[in-house]
């Protein structure tokens, strides 16, 4: 049980590192070389994909959270989840290497 707790709070904290690191690029173009920033998105991708899995599947992840609090981190797994899948398909398939803004 409590292992699969930090299991979720480092996959979680990953990910927290992903959404800045996505954003940085897009921002400020943190990285030059674009087979390392294709390979950091996905990187980051696949660290959250098991975080809504575990949301669910773990009936005693985080036991003071009740039913609503539950659905509210199951959700929250699941947005973050999708905006990484979004984030790594632009990345991936469109930019160049080079900042947007």
């Amino acid at each position: 049980m409590v292992a699969e707790t930090r299991l979720f709070l480092r996959l979680g904290l990953l990910s927290f590192i992903g959404f800045v690191f996505y954003y940085a690029h897009l921002f400020f173009g943190l990285l030059d070389n674009a087979f390392l920033f294709k390979a950091l998105a996905i990187t980051f991708l696949l660290a959250t994909v098991p975080l809504p899995i575990i949301a669910v599947n773990n009936k005693k992840l985080f036991p003071e959270l009740k039913g609503s609090g539950k659905t509210v981190l199951t959700l929250a797994s699941l947005l973050l989840l999708t905006h990484h899948f979004l984030m790594t398909f632009i990345f991936v398939l469109f930019l160049q290497g080079e900042r947007v803004f």
